[in-house]
């Protein structure tokens, strides 16, 4: 128990990106633009929106992890998080590795946003696709008068669904943040994915 207090408390101490990740908890569309109304990527963010500032304003953790497992594509994320170690998660630890990346993600956010407050948020124009995936921007001010670009990028999900599957902040994307934390983390380990999973575990 010992080894994976440690663990667990040497993973979570690791920030993405500081403040800029106030940005992510909230940089969704409050004014749609009249020539965007139609787009579905905007529609699909605007669904988003209510429940996910909702999660920032109160800073919580439970529902941030609502969010998150609803709209996120967290086994996607979760894999590219292991890099050249992807191969050395077991079957019978996936869906265990999968619950702690989406606690993970949603205990970050939840602290992040206690320390940056948000005075409003828009897009910034229609969507845009590039091969499978497809990218929308967004703006974020802060009570602070710090402003914020946000860039999605989401997945189809079926005919009709989405799922995000990263954001770019201050020019960095935070699903390739994440992946260094954990490919650091793995090293220092000996290559176990195993002491991962279980840091990330409850």
């Amino acid at each position: 128990m010992a080894t994976k207090r440690h663990g667990h408390s040497e993973i979570t101490r690791r920030r993405l990106l500081a403040g800029a990740t106030a940005a992510v908890c909230v940089g969704l569309p409050g004014a749609i633009p009249a020539d965007a109304a139609t787009d579905p990527i905007v529609r699909f963010m605007t669904k988003v929106k209510k429940p996910l500032l909702n999660a920032a304003r109160t800073a919580s953790s439970k529902q941030f992890l609502s969010v998150i497992k609803t709209h996120a594509d967290v086994s996607g994320i979760a894999l590219y998080s292991l890099g050249p170690y992807r191969a050395g998660l077991a079957r019978s630890h996936r869906k265990q590795y999968y619950r702690g990346v989406a606690r993970y993600m949603s205990r970050y956010f939840a602290l992040m946003s206690q320390e940056f407050r948000v005075n409003k948020a828009e897009l910034t124009g229609k969507s845009w696709r590039n091969g499978d995936a497809h990218y929308i921007d967004s703006k974020v001010i802060l009570s602070n008068g710090a402003s914020y670009a946000v860039r999605w990028e989401l997945k189809r999900n079926g005919k009709k669904g989405y799922k995000i599957t990263n954001v770019r902040v201050l020019g960095f994307w935070l699903a390739w943040f994440q992946r260094k934390i954990f490919l650091d983390f793995i090293r220092k380990r000996g290559g176990s994915v195993k002491a991962l999973v279980t840091a990330l575990s409850p």
